[in-house]
């Protein structure tokens, strides 16, 4: 390995630092967010992508305490991205915005997620950067979780530069957990939990929205439990 990824204090202490402990992956009662995430996961387990991802999405407007719904959110955008399509940039935008949120909250797959993403569209900064947040995360090394293989990291960290590995140790030097706080979802997303109107296919710009937590532009450049 061209470099060893540093286990760094600093950040063993506040990668731990996740909003809210992890939720079953079913729902209670069909009710709220876990009906939203259940149905999600039924949805994806079914093929139904983009349906899936329109579940997950809601689940994510109810914040914190949902942080699997925004890895789940992201990752369903990100593999939408990828098929290509005239709303390709838009999932592409959505699917790293959902996964840098709760990997700034402290979540594991979100940020092994991000570190995997980031490498294989070439940015070794940034693939850098999440694989050190992930390897040092220590909810993730206390139950034994191990999300990226040996040879992905290793090839994470051959990529990247000295130039690479400085702005990464001083990033995570700096980090400080950003908690996703509770959300309030749109009366569509309760609409389609409430299962008061048939789900039809839907254009673009109706597709359920998270609740952002800060205003446009000010985003930061991975089983979910």
């Amino acid at each position: 390995m061209k470099h060893a990824l540093p286990v760094l204090a600093a950040a063993l202490v506040l990668s731990a630092c996740g909003s809210n402990p992890d939720r079953a992956p079913t729902f209670r009662g069909g009710a709220g967010g876990d009906a939203a995430y259940g149905r999600g996961l039924q949805a994806l387990e079914s093929g139904e992508t983009e349906q899936a991802y329109e579940y997950f999405a809601c689940a994510a407007q109810f914040g914190g305490g949902y942080e699997v719904a925004w890895y789940y959110a992201g990752t369903t955008a990100l593999t939408l991205a990828s098929q290509g399509g005239p709303d390709a940039a838009t999932y592409l935008e959505d699917g790293e915005h959902y996964l840098e949120r709760s990997g700034n909250a402290g979540w594991g797959a979100s940020q092994a997620a991000l570190a995997e993403h980031f490498h294989a569209q070439g940015n070794a900064t940034d693939a850098y950067y999440w694989t050190l947040m992930y390897t040092n995360n220590v909810r993730e090394i206390s139950l034994g979780l191990t999300r990226m293989d040996s040879d992905t990291i290793e090839a994470i960290s051959n990529a990247a530069s000295d130039e690479d590995i400085t702005s990464a140790q001083q990033r995570v030097a700096r980090f400080v957990p950003d908690p996703i706080p509770l959300g309030r979802p749109s009366e569509e997303c309760n609409e389609a939990i409430r299962g008061d109107r048939e789900r039809q296919p839907r254009e673009r710009n109706q597709i359920v929205r998270p609740q952002r937590t800060g205003p446009p532009g000010t985003r930061r450049p991975g089983s979910p439990y």
